[in-house]
């Protein structure tokens, strides 16, 4: 089979254009695909920070108040918190759910002790402090959840 030499110049240009084209396109795609996954990452573990330190800002605001005050008053703050709990079920690890719930019977079971003033709160905490901080093991395993999500993605 014989090649006609004109056209070897042209084919080949036509084949390095397809082919330089054809990377380009690929490299596009695939750029475009990881951008899109480290997106997807960032949008969760936002979600999931949200949820996190609402959970922990809203149950040491309820701490507080079962540590100082005698009476059991159901107010928005608790329905919040049960919220936040449900809220986590749908995405965070069992380990973190049972944590979080484990927080919440923390701050029941203090309400259910008498109030302290503040100063006897306060005083009791430098000392040592009978009462295991709820938010530690909670706190601990988000973080573990949070970087299980930076690795388990990227």
């Amino acid at each position: 089979m014989q090649i006609d030499p004109v056209i070897v110049g042209p084919v080949s240009a036509l084949l390095g254009a397809f082919i330089g084209g054809g990377t380009s396109l690929i490299a596009a795609f695939y750029s475009q695909r990881c951008q899109n996954r480290l997106q997807r990452i960032a949008h969760e573990i936002t979600k999931r920070e949200t949820v996190y330190a609402e959970f922990v800002m809203n149950s040491s605001n309820l701490l507080i108040k079962a540590y100082t005050h005698d009476e059991i008053v159901l107010s928005g703050d608790e329905q919040r918190m049960i919220g936040l709990v449900n809220r986590m079920r749908i995405f965070a690890t069992p380990q973190v759910v049972a944590a979080a719930e484990a927080v919440v019977k923390a701050i029941a079971e203090i309400s259910l002790k008498p109030g302290m003033e503040l100063r006897q709160l306060v005083a009791e905490s430098l000392s040592k402090n009978p009462d295991p901080d709820p938010f530690r093991k909670f706190s601990m395993l988000c973080r573990k959840d949070l970087d299980d999500v930076r690795r388990n993605f990227v």
